[in-house]
């Protein structure tokens, strides 16, 4: 019993590491609107235009103007925007692609498939211009 009761703390501090090694990442942005918009063309082909927005990410910045310690410098050094990184922007690109298939099929539209023909950037956006194979 002597031992059980020795090997609770140990049992604990396992079990705390274990679930902070386990917490989630937080994601990198948020998503704030999507709009879709879409008409008929000659032929009867339907070309659309899908816009995905995230919200904007704050400037990093110091209580003091420039990191007090290695903590501040890390998350300084970590901090990613969208506006600033080409690595966010393709995955927001990528999120665009498959919002972009399941407002399609919600809406049945394109069910014979469709092409994205331009991608436009701006700041915090992403714009996918296509159209229907039908």
């Amino acid at each position: 019993m002597n031992k059980l009761v020795k090997n609770i703390p140990l049992f604990l501090i396992t079990l705390i590491l274990s679930a902070c090694a386990a917490k989630p990442e937080a994601p990198k942005y948020q998503i704030e609107n999507e709009k879709f918009y879409q008409r008929g063309v000659d032929g009867g082909r339907t070309e659309f235009v899908f816009i995905v927005t995230v919200a904007a990410t704050p400037a990093f910045t110091f209580a003091n103007g420039q990191p007090s310690n290695q903590r501040e410098m890390r998350a300084f050094i970590e901090h990613e925007r969208v506006e600033d990184s080409p690595a966010l922007k393709i995955e927001l690109e990528e999120e665009a692609v498959r919002r972009l298939k399941h407002t399609l099929q919600d809406r049945q539209i394109c069910r014979q498939g469709h092409k994205i023909d331009q991608v436009f950037w701006r700041d915090r956006s992403v714009q996918l211009r296509g159209g229907c194979y039908e």
